[in-house]
Parts: structure tokens; sequence; C-alpha cells
């Protein structure tokens, strides 16, 4: 006699943020705002907003890639042209040949020699990092 396998009841699964979900070609140009969840590569051209839903999106931007809108994500790494604002819970890696003209917001913030920022770098919640350098230079202050 045989018995039916039933399958195994599945659990969602988690979305990493090294594992690429989508991806915008070299020569592919996009108009319109563009939500997503987990990773997201371009290196095509975008016009509109970007929206990475839950922190554990993640943007990469090729040399290549080009960017016109704001983005809010979670972590981005960035190696392109952004005309636009960057929101960033985490954090945020500007390669030698990015290009951002826009404020850029950030939890973590890494800056490579020839990165260009046409804008202000705003730390999102500054308060928080006691123990890392600012609050050292507060310590050192007072």
């Amino acid at each position: 006699m045989t018995q039916k396998k039933h399958p195994a009841h599945k659990a969602p699964q988690q979305t990493s943020p090294d594992i690429v979900q989508c991806m915008i070609g070299k020569g592919v140009s996009l108009r319109g705002d563009m939500d997503f969840t987990g990773g997201l590569h371009i290196d095509g051209d975008i016009t509109g907003n970007l929206e990475g839903h839950g922190e554990h999106s993640r943007l990469t931007l090729s040399r290549d890639g080009r960017i016109n809108g704001n983005i809010s994500i979670g972590e981005a790494e960035i190696n392109g042209t952004i005309i636009g604002d960057v929101h960033a819970t985490g954090s945020v890696v500007l390669h030698p040949q990015s290009h951002v003209t826009g404020n850029v917001y950030y939890g973590r913030i890494e800056i490579r020699s020839g990165a260009r920022i046409s804008g202000k770098l705003i730390a999102n919640n500054p308060q928080k990092d006691k123990t890392g350098l600012l609050g050292k230079l507060a310590r050192k202050s007072a």
C-alpha cells in the first residue's frame, strides 16, 4: 500500500540583500516609479523614484547606471550617476566613479577616493552613535 506524500509547508523566504531579484541591463531605459524588495542591480537608465521595501532592500548602481529621481532604500552601493536624493536606513558606499547630485541620508557611509557629491551628507539619527566616532568626539569636547 502506498501513501501519498504531502509537500511540507514552506516558510516564507527571507530576502537576502546579497541576492539580486531584478536587474536593469545596459541599454535599457525605464520611466516611472519603481517599488521593489530584495536586491536591484542597475546598469541602464531610470527616470523615476525608486523605493526599496524592508531593511534588506539593496540597490547596486554600476558605472554605466544612471538614475534621475529620489531613492529610498535599506542599503546602496553606487558607482554610477544619481540626480536626486538618496535616503538609506543602512549603509551607503560611494565608489570612485559615483556622482550624486542631491543629498545623501545614511546610517553608515563609505566614500571612496574619486566619488563626487553635489549636495549634503546627512546622518540618520546621529544621537544613537554614542560608541562610534561621533560619540568619541562629543565626549572629547566635553
